[in-house]
């Protein structure tokens, strides 16, 4: 699965690529980014999305859902997760203070988190257990970059830490 996600990625990415060259600044336009994709984890392979808002010069906040599930075993114990994420996110965008051409974005922010999650477990027998709830609040460090292939359309690449999606993300980037 993951290897198919990453391949779909790739090939739209060149795609894109090869259809359009623009130059764009959407922090001038103050204009909405949508962005959704993969991210890297040692929990799983989380899917996201995340809506982003200018506020000020350079400056964006927004939220993010994520999902995930992933299986472990050990000998004939089984236990099965899935983690469900909702976050606000702040972040600060380079460009402007270090003179980056406008189809760049470089950016660092804050993120604030909430996690709820489901774990079934299975051990020898017959014994079955499953209990769900809230991983409670989060709070982490994301630094990113995006590159923009049209006026509408880019590629992020984004690590961090301190929330599920703590390893990083991949995704693709749509000015709404």
């Amino acid at each position: 699965m993951k290897r198919k996600i990453f391949i779909l990625l790739f090939v739209f990415s060149m795609f894109v690529t090869a259809t359009s060259f623009a130059q764009f600044n959407p922090f001038t336009d103050q204009t909405k980014m949508l962005t959704a994709g993969v991210g890297f984890s040692g929990w799983g392979v989380p899917v996201f999305v995340k809506y982003e808002h200018p506020v000020a010069d350079n400056i964006t906040v927004g939220g993010a859902l994520s999902f995930q599930n992933y299986s472990e075993t050990y000998s004939s114990y089984k236990w099965k997760h899935t983690i469900s994420g909702l976050n606000g996110i702040a972040s600060y965008h380079f460009n402007e203070v270090l003179s980056i051409p406008d189809q760049w974005d470089l950016y660092a922010g804050a993120t604030l988190g909430y996690y709820f999650w489901n774990t079934k477990y299975k051990g020898s027998g017959d014994f079955v257990y499953s209990g769900s709830g809230s991983g409670g609040f989060s709070l982490g460090a994301h630094v990113g970059g995006r590159y923009f292939f049209s006026d509408k359309l880019g590629v992020n690449l984004e690590f961090g830490g301190g929330t599920v999606l703590a390893g990083g993300t991949l995704g693709i980037t749509i000015i709404l």
